[in-house]
Parts: structure tokens; C-alpha cells; sequence
């Protein structure tokens, strides 16, 4: 991970009050605590689960960050001037809306992996205590890393080549419904792909594959682990899962299979995919609640330590966890 620039600003808006803005002049500077920093926020934006990926609208005068960009990609404008562009536009947005929004305006423009992005978080804080040097406790705010309220992830390379495939990817939900709105608007991104949705469709395809190749309990299980793991990887790069890659992976004998089955079903079921980090679980794991019980157990267990009986709608278990062991040991005195 490369950073080239980086900038924050401060938005306060009160419920039914006007927006806020503190905006700083000038870039961050690149120091290691930045970096990770960085490091930190951009994982956690690739580990956020249900994200919606999409494109720049294209009416770029009712929508005008595409241009704001694209004059500093151009080298017109600094990256500061385009961060406050942005910054002010969102005030403009959350000034049309009711709800509270406070937190820490970050951009950041980095290299992954070779690939030019833009990463625009907004950053919460959480109330702690410190110690100083008197050794007194004093109360301070720290960035909520973990609680990311809005983020967008923007592909600047895919964007470029325009070449029709989703480069914005987006994360909303913690915060209220028009400040998620504000904020998708006042970057003028569109809603086209639902990970989750595109991560349920490709499981139910590969469930469909492996039935219609009565494959064995074995291949069956090594194909999923496969298919896993590079899905899983592909996410946690922040990247999509790309139909044919996955097919070699899970039949190198003959590398197309999946996919000419995968593009003879009808669902709509991209040939890149914006994984659903959560929903890829599916692959290796069941689980399954009811009042009273939640199983979850690993795929690989199933007809070795796992025993499923349909006819009798049962499920065997054979050595239980330790930890389990003693309590329902406990529970016979």
C-alpha cells in the first residue's frame, strides 16, 4: 500500500440544525503513524460486509465530484482543493436532511496491488480516558476505527478505462438513512450491485454445479475449500471475484466448466463479482437457529464428525467440545 495524499475534515450536523464544516488547508502528512493509520481504515472498509457497488452518475452538472476528480487525476486542481469541493457539497446535502451527523471527513488517495484508488471514510469518534504525565485521568475522544459510519472505495483505473464494469463500491447503514443518501449523493455514485445478493446468487450456482456433477462427498468438499479461499481472499484485497478465475481453480482439468455453466443459468450473475465477505462463510460452514438452538459446524465434518439423517430430520454428533462436555456434565448432578 502506497499513499500519495491524504486530508480530513470535521462535519457536525444537529438534528434539525445546519451543517458544520471544519475544514483543513492543507494535506496530512505521510508519517508512519499515518500509514497505519491507513493501513487500519482500509482494512476495515474491505471487511465491512454488504457493501453496493456501482458508477458515477452521469449527469456530472447535477453531479459534479466525476469532474472535480477527473481535473485533479488531470493534475488542475490539488488533491486538497478537490477534498474541499467535496466537503462542501456534503454540507449542502446534509443541510436538505433532519438527521444528526458528526464525524471525521478522511480522503485518501492510495495504491493497491498497483491499482489507483480513492477512499472517502467518514470517521467516528468514541469517548475514552488517558492518563498524562501527571498521571492524572482525563477524558479524551479517539477515532472509532471499528465503527466505520460511510465509506466509498472508488476503482480510479476501472473508472478511467470506463469500460462498463461497477468501479464505485460503497458502505452505508450505521448512520441514518438520509445522511447515507447525503453522502452517496454528494458523490454522485449509483446503486447497481448488491454484494450480498451476488454473493448468495454465486453460492446457490455452486451448490446447483457440484449437484448436476454428483460429485462425491470428497471432491465436493476440496472444490468448496477451493472455491473459499480465493473468494475470501479476493475480498479481503478489497477486489471482485472473477467468474473465470474461480472456474480454473475449481477444475483445472477443465478450467471453463463452472464458468459455461455459471453463464447458462439465466441469473444474473455478474462475470466479476463484489464478494460478500459474511455470506462466503456458506461455502465451508453450516448453521442454523431455532428457539432455544444455533448450530454452526465446519463442511468438512459432515459425515465424519457430523452425521445428517433426513429421514429421521436428525443430526449425530460424534465428540463434542470439551468446554461442552463439562457443562452438560454439570447439568446431570
Amino acid at each position: 500500500m502506497a499513499i500519495q495524499h491524504a486530508i480530513v475534515h470535521h462535519i457536525h450536523k444537529p438534528e434539525g440544525g445546519a451543517t458544520v464544516v471544519e475544514p483543513r488547508s492543507t494535506e496530512l502528512p505521510l508519517t508512519p503513524a499515518l500509514e497505519e493509520l491507513i493501513g487500519k481504515v482500509n482494512a476495515t472498509y474491505n471487511n465491512r460486509s454488504g457493501k453496493i457497488y456501482g458508477n458515477f452518475e452521469t449527469d456530472q452538472e447535477a453531479f459534479p465530484c466525476a469532474r472535480w476528480l477527473a481535473a485533479h487525476l488531470d493534475g488542475e486542481t490539488d488533491f486538497s482543493e478537490f477534498s474541499r469541493r467535496l466537503l462542501e457539497r456534503l454540507r449542502e446535502r446534509l443541510d436538505q436532511q433532519e438527521e444528526p451527523l458528526s464525524g471525521y471527513l478522511m480522503l485518501v488517495r492510495l495504491t493497491v496491488l498497483e491499482v489507483d484508488q480513492l477512499l472517502v471514510l467518514l470517521l467516528s469518534t468514541a469517548p475514552s480516558v488517558v492518563i498524562d504525565e501527571q498521571l492524572e485521568l482525563s477524558d479524551a475522544q479517539h477515532l472509532d476505527i471499528g465503527k466505520l459510519q460511510l465509506g466509498v472505495k472508488i476503482n480510479l483505473d476501472e473508472w478511467r478505462r470506463s469500460g462498463g464494469q461497477q468501479y464505485c463500491s460503497f458502505v452505508k447503514g450505521r448512520s441514518g438513512k438520509s445522511a447515507s443518501e447525503a453522502f452517496i449523493g454528494a458523490l454522485g455514485c449509483t446503486e447497481e450491485a448488491d454484494a450480498r445478493k451476488q454473493t448468495q446468487t454465486l453460492l446457490r450456482v455452486f451448490n446447483d454445479y457440484c449437484g448436476e456433477q454428483q460429485l462425491d462427498a470428497g471432491k465436493a468438499s476440496q472444490a468448496r475449500q477451493k472455491a473459499y479461499e480465493y473468494c475470501n481472499e479476493q475480498a479481503e484485497l478489497g477486489d471482485r471475484v472473477r467468474l473465470k478465475e474461480l472456474s480454473c481453480i475449481i477444475d483445472t482439468e477443465d478450467p471453463d466448466k463452472f464458468f459455461n455453466y455459471a453463464g447458462s443459468q439465466g441469473d444474473e450473475l455478474m462475470s466479476e463479482i463484489p464478494a460478500d465477505r459474511r455470506g462466503l462463510q456458506k461455502f465451508v460452514r453450516y448453521s442454523g437457529s431455532m428457539k432455544g438452538l444455533s448450530l454452526s459446524f465446519s463442511e468438512a465434518l459432515l459425515g465424519e464428525q457430523v452425521v445428517y439423517d433426513p429421514a429421521s430430520d436428525s443430526i449425530t454428533i460424534r465428540g463434542l467440545p470439551p468446554t461442552l462436555r463439562k457443562q452438560l456434565d454439570r447439568g446431570k448432578r
